[in-house]
Formats: C-alpha cells, structure tokens, sequence
C-alpha cells in the first residue's frame, strides 16, 4: 500500500453548496453591519433566504440584496391589457434599492395637466432584469406612476412575457427582492408564490 493517501476531490454539488453558503454569511455580515450603523435592531426576516441566493448564484458579481415589497397580485397586475406590475411606494419595505441616477430618471416631472391620462408619471423607465418565480430572467423597465392618488413603481415593457411563462392566479403572494449584479445592473426577483386554498384557508408555497 502507498505511503501517499488520495486526496478526495470536492463533488461539484458539494462545492455549489459551499458557495451558496459563503455567499449567504457575506450578505448577512452586510446587513448586520448596516443595521449596526443605522442603530436598527436585526430582523430574520430581511436576511437574504435561500431561492434568493441559488438566483444571485447563476449571476456575475451579484450583491446588494435588499427586500421590496410582499406583493398580494390583483386582477390589474395580471391584466394583459394594462401590461404592468404595480408596486405602492407607500407599502415599500426598502426604499433604498435605486441609484442616485436611477432615482433621477424616475422622477422627472410628469406631464402636463390635459395631456395625461389615467396615469402620471415620467415616460423614461430603468432597465431592468426580472426573475419570475421559474427563475427565467425576462427584460423588462421599471417606471414610476401615479395611480389615483398613489405613487407606485411598475414593471411595464415586458410583463406580459412574464405572465404568459407563469400560471399567476389573483390573490397569489409573491416576495419581491432587489439585488445587484455585473457592474451594478438593477434586478428584481420574484419569490416561489404562495397561494391560498378557497376550502381550507391555508396556504401553501408552491412554483408555477
């Protein structure tokens, strides 16, 4: 027998974990850090979970992680016709997910008084990546409107696709996070959905 022993080599499965571990405690030393700075007290429930994780995975340089908005869709967001997810500002759980210049092309000044419609807003959107709860990346821009007497950001140009890749029913909850990845790029991703039963009043997550 060999004096020398084998080394075994990590499996790839083994090796993805590890990854998907690490880069876990590296978002959760940030936002400790940042809680530590603001004088906030730590919350479970913002901590990056792990479908989160497996996404930024699959991209470049992916950081920043923050929690949007739990989102209840309404027959609106799944409207073919009206083509656009509407996110409240006023219901937003982190309302420091845009950039500086993003925030500047977001809110230019509406248009004039007689030539709006139903909504007002600026017509210049923030081009962003959208994943679905599949977790198929679509194209799509992000907007601010005002519907009545609400701000909201919508996903306009491209929700449509994401409709039509996705079995959404009204009422369905889904989280949305942002996250960061190559040289900064805006991505949002849509949680697993949660569904309610009619009969029993529970709910139960499920994917599309």
């Amino acid at each position: 027998m060999s004096s020398k022993e084998s080394i075994p080599t990590a499996k790839s499965d083994d090796n993805k974990f590890w990854k998907l571990d690490m880069l876990a405690e590296l978002s959760k030393k940030v936002l400790e850090e940042k809680e530590g700075a603001s004088g906030t007290e730590k919350s479970s429930s913002t901590r990056p979970p792990k479908w989160l994780m497996m996404v930024m995975m699959k991209e470049k340089n992916a950081h920043d992680p923050k929690l949007i908005i739990k989102k209840k869709l309404h027959a609106s967001d799944l409207s073919k016709t009206q083509s656009r997810l509407s996110m409240p500002i006023n219901q937003l759980l982190s309302s420091d997910f845009l950039t500086d210049e993003e925030t500047t092309i977001l809110h230019e000044p509406a248009p004039e008084p007689g030539k709006s419609t139903r909504t007002e807003g600026g017509k210049k959107g923030v081009s962003v990546v959208l994943v679905d709860p599949l977790s198929k990346r679509h194209e799509v821009e992000l907007r601010r409107w005002k519907m009545g007497e609400n701000w909201n950001y919508v996903v306009v140009g491209g929700w449509n696709n994401v409709i039509d890749r996705n079995e959404f029913k009204v009422d369905d909850v889904t989280v949305i996070w942002s996250f960061r990845y190559g040289g900064g790029k805006l991505c949002l991703a849509l949680s697993p959905l949660v569904r309610e039963s009619k009969h029993s009043g529970q709910s139960s997550s499920r994917r599309s």
